[in-house]
């Protein structure tokens, strides 16, 4: 693992660079400075950007997100999320045993999710499985008993987006779907993620941008960004002023941190910078 100071370290040893969303390029409100900044560096280096989003939304709804966090659509090629990946496996007849009345856990009242995937929105009685796609109710406790009655009726569960936590604008820390599906998945129930760390995920990316000769991940979860990237075998940069940041004081905590999640990053740098 390398301290790098930017991108300018790097710029001429990669031709395409995989972006995580939340917490490199914004935290859920305006983008970073640097981040612009150095989106426009890679454009003038002629790099491939895609951008690889543990978001239970689809790639189209990204695009107003990021325009409206001040990212020009030409500033990257494309992007890919795991609530595109999730309904790829729905719409390609993956789940097709699970049946299509689903309990479902959401952000808020939109259930075109369920529209793109051919499932009917069920209560717990009926429900042939679980889709978590949101955690509007609040925290692992809100849960706790639809999961318990679900457990014993075998359902299984598929979650969209499989991050633990996200950062707010305020830089505070929320609890996001794959808190949920954990949960259930320590209680013993069957579950069913999308996005990364998923191998299928990085094949998604390579086709969506032509392939490959040589990419870099960036990202600042070690749990998913970094250890996707490991297991695709791509070089990967880690963002340490995202969601571990309270954990890293130096190089010292870092190599510590990388040791406890057991991955590998090629390279560390505080912020998605020139």
């Amino acid at each position: 693992m390398k301290m790098i100071n930017g991108l300018k370290d790097i710029i001429d040893d990669f031709d395409t660079f995989i972006l995580d969303q939340w917490g490199v390029l914004h935290n859920g409100g305006e983008a970073f400075p640097e981040a612009i900044q150095a989106l426009q560096f890679l454009k003038e280096h002629n790099k491939k950007v895609v951008i690889l989003s543990n978001s239970g939304n689809t790639g189209e709804f990204s695009y107003t997100r990021l325009q409206d966090s001040g990212i020009s659509r030409d500033s990257y090629l494309d992007v890919l999320t795991s609530g595109d990946h999730m309904r790829h496996n729905f719409n390609s007849g993956k789940f097709k045993t699970l049946g299509t009345n689903a309990l479902f856990f959401s952000w808020n009242e939109d259930t075109s999710v369920l529209d793109d995937c051919g499932l009917t929105e069920s209560n717990i009685q009926d429900a042939s499985f679980i889709l978590c796609c949101g955690v509007a109710r609040g925290d692992l406790s809100h849960y706790t008993h639809d999961l318990k009655l679900a457990y014993q009726r075998n359902l299984e569960l598929v979650v969209s987006n499989p991050d633990l936590v996200a950062m707010n604008p305020d830089g505070s820390l929320k609890t996001c779907p794959g808190s949920i599906a954990k949960a259930y998945q320590e209680m013993g129930g069957i579950v069913h993620w999308h996005g990364k760390p998923q191998s299928d995920i990085y094949k998604m990316c390579n086709e969506l941008v032509g392939g490959w000769d040589s990419a870099i991940a960036v990202g600042d979860s070690l749990e998913h960004d970094i250890a996707g990237a490991n297991g695709a075998s791509i070089p990967s940069l880690f963002i340490t002023s995202g969601i571990h940041a309270t954990e890293i004081s130096d190089q010292k905590s870092i190599a510590n941190l990388c040791n406890t999640f057991s991955v590998k990053p090629s390279y560390c740098v505080d912020w998605f910078k020139i």
